[in-house]
């Protein structure tokens, strides 16, 4: 099956941020959004990002309408597979957001995520190697949620489960009474979702890792070996005797203590740990390599060119990295490219030497 195409044609936003009315035409392939640091380049990647999955991915709702407007408004106007589609997004403080394609408003979320993959890739997303499990987790559930409608039912059910159990062993503890039989009515429903979120994981991570090698190996040059691993708990037993064998260690401890919401990834560098002895350059190469794998396991998944935004990724590179990486994002396994950055003469130079046709330069500050 050939991919299908997908790109945005322009985007209308009202007090989203700092773009108090602004209207932005795109090029169906390569976009340089240019201009100095805090004047507005990332909310707009920003706001293409909340288009395809309805939510910011640096705050929240509540912080994005502009100065003390208590709204905001995303009107997106894209083309899926020769098909015109206008997406429209409003929030109102204190109200529920609503999410409309072609006037027709999306009941439920699950409805909508996947329609419009995307990847982004940011400096801050640096936390991915060196911050917490909870940020590696993310990263693979942000991707199997875009895969799979099932995944996301299941990983939001997990989610609430969780907070009641943990809520009802707290609640043992302080009546000092133990209920066996509503703990087991927790923990079915507990394993059933945290199995399936497993499985889906396990396979996801088994996909990722020769795709982050290969990639890895193009921007790097080839000098440098790279590894991932999954670990959770679930690998060497299944969750039903997992959550028995931890009952009495999660009454004392009144949560629970093992299960699908502990697990991570571990990234090595020539067998050693990338976040200790990687240098800034090897870690964002690492971090590049495994979006650009996100991005194509989501083409493979969808049979769609998801759309790949870019912010300020160029800092802490050297030259053949960055130039590496741009001839790697050029090809036909691309689709929409938006790219961030400070300077515009270096874009033009980019531009120039790989004889780029099919481009647009958006220079914010001059909508």
């Amino acid at each position: 099956m050939a991919d299908a195409s997908f790109y945005i044609i322009q985007q209308k936003l009202t007090n989203f941020k700092n773009c108090q009315s602004e209207m932005v035409q795109f090029s169906p392939k390569l976009n340089f959004i240019v201009g100095n640091n805090g004047i507005g380049k990332t909310n707009l990647l920003d706001a293409i990002y909340y288009t395809c999955l309805t939510k910011s991915y640096f705050t929240t709702d509540f912080m994005l309408p502009n100065f003390s407007n208590t709204y905001f408004r995303i009107e997106t106007h894209l083309m899926l597979n020769s098909d015109n589609q206008t997406v429209e997004i409003k929030y109102l403080k204190q109200e529920k957001k609503e999410v409309f394609i072609n006037k027709v408003k999306m009941e439920k979320q699950a409805e909508y995520i996947g329609r419009f993959p995307c990847v982004i890739i940011t400096p801050d997303d640096n936390q991915l190697i060196l911050g917490a499990s909870e940020l590696r987790r993310k990263f693979i559930d942000a991707t199997l949620c875009q895969f799979s409608t099932e995944y996301l039912n299941h990983l939001v059910l997990y989610t609430k489960i969780l907070t009641q159990r943990n809520a009802l062993l707290k609640s043992f503890f302080e009546r000092k009474y133990f209920d066996k039989i509503l703990l087991e009515s927790y923990n079915q429903k507990l394993i059933a979702s945290g199995s399936f979120i497993f499985t889906q994981r396990k396979l996801f991570v088994e996909k990722l890792i020769p795709i982050v090698e290969h990639i890895y190996s193009i921007i790097s040059g080839g000098k440098e070996t790279i590894s991932i691993a999954y670990h959770s708990d679930l690998i060497d037993t299944n969750f039903e005797q997992l959550i028995q064998q931890q009952e009495e260690h999660d009454k004392n401890a009144l949560r629970t203590t093992k299960g699908v919401h502990t697990d991570d990834l571990s990234f090595k560098l020539n067998d050693f740990p990338v976040k200790k002895i990687g240098s800034q350059g090897q870690q964002k190469t690492f971090l590049i390599a495994l979006k650009l794998a996100q991005y194509e396991l989501l083409r493979q998944e969808k049979h769609l060119y998801p759309l790949l935004l870019l912010d300020d990724i160029f800092d802490k590179l050297d030259t053949q990295r960055m130039e590496r990486i741009f001839r790697f994002i050029h090809d036909d396994n691309f689709g929409q490219v938006f790219i961030t950055d400070t300077n515009a003469a270096s874009i033009q130079a980019i531009i120039d030497k790989n004889d780029i046709s099919q481009y647009k330069i958006i220079p914010i500050g001059k909508l």
